[in-house]
């Protein structure tokens, strides 16, 4: 069977011709003179992580995370089989029991001379021997010697020169005696201290002073 030729067109023919137009752009006209519509700003170019990472300046690097070390199950194993150090009690130590410290209390002592050891002195003057100075001497020697005893001694009854030619001293004696004797021999707390040693250390410093006129007797004799 041959074949159809196709037909071979010359010329125009307005049958296959066509302005491709719409009715708008064909009707419509621009009045002259007028501007066009401004376009639309172009959208900002996509920067890419590749171009992010160049900009980033040299040298610089992020801080690492910290590590966090996962509790594995052999190492929680192993801290429960570990036995924890037992806290030994602390001994208890026995406290000793408190002694009441023996406080000392400063204390006049006084003492008057005897009329008749007032006339040895005078003698003793005669020969160079000043009487306040063995005075002196023996309140000394009896303040060393005297220990206050927690028995109450009555002012004893003498001739006594005047008490300013007396010796007169202080020593810090034992405060709980002290108290003990005014409690049961002077409840109204009338006397000093002094008063309540006087009938114990006046006697002594009589001694005292005997012995020490004698030493200077035989001294100048």
């Amino acid at each position: 069977m041959a074949r159809k030729k196709r037909p071979n067109i010359q010329g125009h023919n307005p049958d296959y011709s066509t302005n491709f137009t719409s009715a708008r752009e064909g009707t419509s006209t621009f009045a002259a003179g007028a501007s066009s519509p401004a376009p639309a700003p172009a959208p900002a170019p996509e920067t890419s992580a590749a171009e992010i990472e160049a900009q980033e300046p040299e040298g610089i690097s992020p801080a690492p995370a910290p590590e966090i070390e996962a509790a594995t199950p052999a190492r929680a194993e192993q801290a429960i089989s570990e036995p924890q150090p037992q806290k030994t009690p602390k001994a208890t130590e026995k406290a000793a029991p408190k002694v009441k410290a023996e406080g000392k209390r400063e204390t006049r002592l006084d003492a008057a001379v005897k009329v008749e050891q007032g006339a040895k002195l005078d003698a003793l003057e005669v020969q160079g021997v000043a009487a306040r100075d063995a005075i002196t001497l023996a309140g000394r020697r009896a303040t060393a010697r005297f220990e206050l005893k927690a028995k109450f001694v009555e002012k004893p009854e003498a001739d006594r020169l005047p008490m300013r030619e007396g010796y007169h001293t202080t020593k810090r004696l034992s405060a709980n005696v002290l108290d003990d004797l005014r409690e049961k021999h002077d409840p109204l707390r009338l006397q000093s201290d002094s008063a309540m040693v006087r009938g114990q250390f006046e006697p002594l410093f009589w001694t005292c002073l005997d012995e020490v006129i004698e030493e200077l007797r035989l001294k100048k004799s």
